[in-house]
């Protein structure tokens, strides 16, 4: 079995606790799974004992870590009192205060987001000069999945994920939202259908990358392109399938560890180091990733307190990186 093969028998859970699994194995750890569909293991090695949850949560964070780090206004505040750059916005807690401070941000692109959600659920984007009407929408749909919200400007640029262990950036990604590229005589939904043949796509983060959906999410952002599912597209033309850069989602995962400017890995663990953080996900976006930062082309947009594996171990470009070792060494292993 090759460095980045996984073993058979454990198909059933979340590829990233398959890493973890896997490099136990290589080591000659004893492991036993204590609950499947919580992908929660207890690892042995001689004497030394840990349990891995979902294969990034271990004795290493503290519970108040984790509760930081899943607030956004928490994570937002800690960061900006680190002179960290975040996103400009405001919190709210009801419709009507969210609704009122419309004229605040009618002439900036703005993006609402749920407090205390994972995976790009229940964020809406709204473009400079919306109308009240869709903004209100985008609220409501955001306060539905958390009792707080956040309102903020929307910093162009790719998104990256910056993974975290100890002192250490062990791994960056580029997370690029579902897409197709057209040929010029395929439709959307063939294009989907072909991208979806590739069998590193599945479904439930059992594989490395997951399948893009056709509901009606995915239909109402290429609506927003002028597109259809039956509609062809030049060739060479990308059309998007989500706003949101999720991998979950049908997104693509670039490895960039190489290629970021040293300095934006000093942010990221600076961040996860304002959290109290040992294993983290620190998103970044930018348009400049490859350049020394400057704040008007680059925030923080938040600190993810169960950072997935595989985007690093299997990306769909670039060069794969071992990152569940990592982890185990970072318990005492050997």
């Amino acid at each position: 079995m090759s460095s980045f093969e996984l073993p058979k028998g454990y198909e059933d859970l979340e590829i990233s606790t398959q890493i973890i699994i896997r490099d136990a194995i290589h080591r000659k750890m004893e492991v036993e799974i204590i609950d499947r569909g919580e992908n929660f293991l207890r690892l042995k090695q001689g004497n030394h004992v840990e349990f891995i949850k979902e294969a990034s949560k271990t004795r290493l964070d503290s519970l108040m870590s984790y509760l930081v780090m899943e607030n956004k206004i928490a994570s937002k505040l800690i960061l900006s009192e680190k002179k960290i750059r975040v996103p400009i916005g405001k919190n709210y807690s009801n419709l009507q205060s969210a609704l009122g401070d419309f004229k605040i941000f009618e002439d900036k692109k703005k993006v609402i987001k749920p407090v205390t959600t994972n995976f790009g659920i229940g964020i809406g984007i709204s473009p400079i000069g919306d109308s009240f009407e869709n903004f209100k929408i985008f609220v409501e749909r955001a306060l539905s999945y958390s009792s707080s919200i956040i309102i903020e400007e929307f910093i162009e640029g790719p998104e990256y994920r910056f993974l975290v262990l100890g002192d250490e950036v062990v791994a960056v990604c580029n997370r690029v939202p579902a897409n197709v590229t057209g040929d010029g005589k395929s439709t959307i939904s063939d294009l989907i259908a072909r991208k979806n043949d590739d069998p590193r796509r599945g479904e439930g983060h059992k594989t490395a990358l997951e399948k893009i959906q056709m509901s009606e999410i995915e239909k109402e952002v290429l609506q927003s392109q002028g597109f259809n599912f039956d509609s062809v597209i030049p060739s060479g033309r990308i059309a998007y399938l989500r706003k949101n850069s999720n991998i979950s989602t049908g997104g693509d995962s670039v490895d960039y560890t190489d290629t970021v400017h040293p300095d934006f890995k000093k942010i990221a663990l600076d961040s996860a180091r304002a959290a109290g953080a040992t294993i983290c996900g620190v998103d970044i976006i930018s348009s400049e990733i490859e350049k020394k930062p400057d704040p008007n082309t680059f925030a923080v947009l938040e600190i993810n307190f169960n950072p997935v594996l595989y985007i690093h171990e299997f990306p769909y470009k670039g060069t794969p990186r071992s990152v569940g070792s990592k982890i185990l060494d970072l318990l005492g292993f050997n």
